[in-house]
């Protein structure tokens, strides 16, 4: 008896040490964007529509109704009840039957000057670790809107949101940050989850204020959003902040790990991953990572929080539960406007209804930054 309850535990032990491995590789570690897979057949083209192939392995944008973005080798397109006409124009030559393509969330190519309607430039900024590259598009007013992406995503996933503030006069800079391809190494390589972050997103905020922003409005994009947030609550330049957009944010860290780990199973045995596993794993990644779980529940914290927010969360998120915007919504109601979304997508409420989110980004901006500001 007394060896098996010793097995179980080293079972256990081992799990748990294994466990906290792969959080660290599924939410800790720094990797470049995943490229996009160019696997979806055009089947036909035609003058204002194409045919695409399904198979069992298809991506689920390709069939969820919205707005998404088509990629392939030599252009890039737009899907959805948004034709490719006008400001939304294809890049490049037109698909060809047979070619492969990739459905892109992002519903933007890579050029943040296609998004704004007009040029954008790549600037530096000097973060505290070196020279970090950011997309700057000028604008008119002394409000601008600094754009965060989230975890190992490209800055293109901001371009959705920047396609509005840049069409509204507002300078829009679409930020990189540590461990960001081009942007300065941090010493360990990992994301911290807004912990450390925030301090570019600090020397972003003063590259605004030195070239002529009287204020700044933030918009962070799931870890996007707690950089957005550790930065009201640790800068001392949060009281320059006029507002604060957040799409799907991801605010509570351990939170998140739950959330993943509910669907997980153990390894050869088929059984669901025990919760108290993942709390062990999770107190192991604390140490093995220095990781400080209670300083990466946001949420808990705001009571601190003094600009007003605008939150975007889809119901049926996949990675990121509402559940995290429902509680902030809940703790700040004098401070918080939450546009909760149909769907089951992660940071696609815009693609699910883009005049929704676009009518209320605008109303949101004109409330915290009105043109008599500019």
């Amino acid at each position: 008896m007394v060896l098996v309850v010793v097995l179980v535990l080293l079972v256990f032990a081992g799990g748990s040490w294994f466990y906290s491995g792969e959080i660290r590789a599924g939410a800790l570690d720094a990797k470049p964007p995943t490229p996009l897979a160019l696997r979806t057949e055009v089947l036909a083209v035609g003058t204002r529509s194409i045919t695409l192939g399904r198979e069992p392995d298809s991506p689920r944008e390709l069939t969820a109704p919205g707005t998404f973005g088509l990629r392939w080798d030599e252009g890039y397109g737009r899907l959805g009840a948004i034709l490719a006409t006008g400001p939304d124009r294809v890049d490049g030559a037109a698909p060809r039957a047979g070619e492969r393509s990739a459905v892109d969330g992002y519903a933007w190519p890579a050029d943040p000057s296609v998004a704004a309607g007009r040029p954008a430039r790549e600037v530096s900024y000097a973060s505290p670790l070196g020279p970090a590259p950011a997309w700057l598009v000028e604008g008119r007013r002394d409000t601008w809107v600094i754009l965060v992406h989230g975890y190992n995503a490209a800055r293109s996933e901001t371009l959705r949101a920047l396609a509005t503030t840049a069409r509204l006069g507002y300078p829009s800079l679409a930020v990189s940050y540590r461990n960001d391809p081009g942007a300065p190494r941090s010493p360990d390589g990992l994301r911290r989850w807004g912990a450390t972050e925030w301090r570019d997103l600090e020397a972003a905020t003063r590259y605004a204020l030195d070239h002529g922003a009287r204020g700044v409005v933030l918009a962070g994009f799931s870890m996007g959003g707690a950089v957005a947030t550790s930065f009201l609550l640790e800068s001392p330049l949060a009281s320059r902040v006029r507002g604060v957009v957040l799409d799907s944010p991801a605010l509570d860290l351990g939170e998140v790990i739950d959330y993943g780990s509910a669907d997980r199973e153990l390894p050869m045995l088929g059984a669901p991953l025990p919760p108290a596993l993942t709390v062990t794993a999770k107190g192991i990644a604390g140490v093995r990572y220095d990781l400080d779980w209670g300083q990466l529940d946001y949420v808990d914290r705001a009571g601190r929080l003094a600009a007003p927010m605008l939150v975007f969360h889809q119901a049926g998120d996949p990675t990121v539960p509402v559940a995290i915007s429902e509680a902030l919504a809940s703790a700040r109601p004098d401070l918080v406007t939450f546009e909760r979304f149909t769907g089951d997508g992660h940071v696609q409420s815009w693609n699910t209804d883009r005049a929704r989110y676009e009518r209320a980004l605008r109303a949101f901006l004109e409330q915290v930054a009105p043109a008599s500001a500019a």
